[in-house]
């Protein structure tokens, strides 16, 4: 339902991330992680008649991008240990961010629902 603010956050972050595996230098591996975040998070924003679920995807879909940093970080390892990022790098943290935020909504949302049928 495009009325709630998850839905914009869910389509922003499809989008960063979309744009992070078009953007892509890295190994197969960590295009085929990226792909597989863009899948979820766009269908995440279909998930809306069942909150809980929409929610444990959002989850993992941001665990999946911190196992992405971590194929980064394995990959651009040089010899002294630091870690190299080009601005195409930022934006799957940026999605991590729209994705928390979504969660966040979608958790609220729960709970109103939950606290309207008690009422009932």
């Amino acid at each position: 339902m495009i009325q709630r603010k998850q839905t914009i956050f869910l389509l922003l972050s499809a989008i960063a991330l979309g744009i992070a595996a078009f953007a892509n230098t890295g190994t197969w591996v960590m295009l085929a992680v990226l792909i597989v975040t863009v899948i979820m998070a766009l269908g995440n924003i279909f998930l809306y008649k069942n909150r809980k679920r929409q929610a444990l995807v959002a989850l993992c879909t941001m665990f999946l991008i911190v196992l992405w940093y971590v194929l980064l970080a394995v990959r651009n390892r040089n010899l002294s240990g630091s870690v190299q990022l080009h601005w195409q790098d930022a934006l799957p943290m940026l999605a991590v961010l729209l994705l928390f935020l979504a969660r966040q909504g979608i958790i609220k949302d729960e709970k109103l629902v939950r606290s309207l049928d008690r009422i009932r």
